[in-house]
């Protein structure tokens, strides 16, 4: 069976999709299964790297779990699948996702720029346990943050941070991360 068998099916339907796929990577985006691009370059992955270790490394593994590449995250219309996601202990160990992202990362390719930047963060921010969408360039020490304000709202634009002094913040962990150690070494690789 392949994705175009199912013109709309319910999320349980598209999970058991998924658990049958030898390959392949889908997402589900409002009652459709759509499948995505799988692998990417090696800056991207690097990069996604780089930035699960620093959370791992600055987090206590007793309060938060840090994964990337496979963890499904579910809003009410989609289930994505980002780069890294950040959420609280007490997730079932079979659990395919979840509906309480606090930290999500996406590292840009050139076919997903347009759905990160104008239409994932719209469905991330919609859920209550969100604190932080970061968008990153494989191109450049550059990253786009949305995050909750002391008022628990998010900002309409994100925060633009670039160069090697700058630094992806995520005021409610209490977690700075410099671009110069997510970046190290990736972007002189790059011809």
């Amino acid at each position: 069976m392949n994705a175009r068998d199912y013109v709309r099916v319910d999320k349980a339907t598209f999970f058991r999709f998924v658990e049958r796929q030898a390959e392949g990577r889908f997402e589900y985006e409002e009652g459709r299964i759509v499948q995505q691009m799988s692998g990417g370059t090696l800056a991207h992955m690097r990069i996604v790297q780089r930035f699960a270790s620093a959370f791992e490394r600055r987090l206590d593994a007793n309060a938060w779990i840090v994964t990337s590449q496979g963890r499904g995250v579910e809003t009410a219309k989609t289930v994505r699948y980002p780069d890294v996601v950040v959420e609280a202990v007490g997730a079932g160990g079979k659990d395919l996702s979840t509906t309480k992202p606090v930290v999500v990362v996406e590292v840009l390719s050139p076919t997903t720029q347009e759905l990160d930047l104008n239409t994932k963060p719209r469905e991330y921010m919609s859920l209550a346990s969100l604190e932080a969408y970061i968008v990153a360039s494989q191109d450049a020490q550059q990253c786009w943050i949305w995050a909750r304000d002391h008022g628990r709202k998010f900002a309409e634009l994100p925060d633009e941070r670039s160069g090697p002094r700058a630094a992806v913040e995520v005021l409610a962990l209490g977690v700075s991360i410099p671009l110069a150690e997510v970046y190290r070494g990736i972007l002189e690789q790059i011809p």
